[in-house]
């Protein structure tokens, strides 16, 4: 910043430049805070994706295993009741579940924070 000596000899700044002073501070303490919730959310959202890997292990395990074909092939044959929520049995539910799981460990993993820098 150039400034210009007063008589007194206090330094004063050019005439417009504390404007652009205040607007440049104004616009870094937004930043900040953006910035502050920005890690906060991501920090909650990695806690609940860190807790649900043990759930997408066993979803992993039972897709992957017999039951899951099982329960698949006696929904198909309208062996279970009406009222329960099937979610789970559709073809692509899971797999589209670890698929996303996966991306989203790569994206997370320090390789891919490396490429930001």
């Amino acid at each position: 910043m150039e400034v210009i000596k007063g008589g007194t000899g206090e330094a004063k700044a050019r005439p417009g430049e504390k404007d652009q002073q205040l607007k440049r501070i104004e616009q870094m303490e937004k930043y900040l805070d953006d910035a502050k919730e920005a890690v906060k959310n991501v920090s909650s959202a990695l806690e609940d994706f860190m807790e649900a890997q043990n759930k997408i292990i066993a979803l992993e395990q039972y897709y992957e295993g017999g039951c899951w074909r099982k329960d698949f092939e006696d929904d198909e044959a309208g062996l279970l009741p009406s009222y329960l929520k099937r979610g789970v049995l559709t073809e692509d539910a899971i797999y589209d579940l670890l698929t996303d799981n996966d991306e989203l460990l790569e994206i997370i993993s320090m390789d891919q924070f490396e490429k930001l820098w």
